[in-house]
This record gives C-alpha cells, sequence and structure tokens, in this order.
C-alpha cells in the first residue's frame, strides 16, 4: 500500500508563479500611509470576494495577490524611510 499523505500537499500556499510575482512596487510610491492603508484594506476585501466567484488559484485572485504584495511592500519601503535613523545620529 502507498502512504499518500507525502504527496498531498496545502492548498492554502500558493505556488511559486514569476509571472504573478510583485514587481514594481514603485507604483503606490507616491500613497500616504492612510490612502495605502485603504486601498488596502479595499483590495483584500475584493481578494477575499473573488474566492466566492474564483478558484483560489486563479488568474484573478492570483493578480489581486500579486498587486497586494506591491502595495505592502510599498508601505514597507516607505516606513523604514520614514523610521530609520539619520546617517551620523
Amino acid at each position: 500500500m502507498n502512504d499518500t499523505r507525502a504527496a498531498a500537499h496545502d492548498p492554502a500556499v500558493m505556488p511559486a508563479d514569476p509571472a504573478m510575482a510583485a514587481s514594481d512596487p514603485a507604483m503606490f510610491s507616491s500613497l500616504t500611509s492612510g490612502e495605502n492603508q485603504i486601498l488596502s484594506h479595499h483590495l483584500t476585501s475584493g481578494w477575499y470576494k473573488q474566492q466566492a466567484v474564483y478558484p483560489v488559484l486563479s488568474e484573478p485572485w492570483r493578480e489581486t495577490s500579486a498587486v497586494l504584495d506591491d502595495l505592502s511592500a510599498a508601505w514597507r519601503i516607505s516606513w523604514q524611510a520614514e523610521h530609520e535613523p539619520e546617517a551620523g545620529q
């Protein structure tokens, strides 16, 4: 008898797809922290709604996920720039 547990995968883990990789956080660099947060909530809400219509690993779901990754990276870059100690201090 074969052990099929080793072949099972976690459906919540998204496989790597280079075409959907987060690639342009600079497109969100002009947003303020508040605007970033509002857009993030809006996109996250849509992302969850997409799960009701599309399979989890479908194209729209993955595209929204990639945009959310870019938005998060833009916020992180902005936060680090604001909170890094100035050189020489």
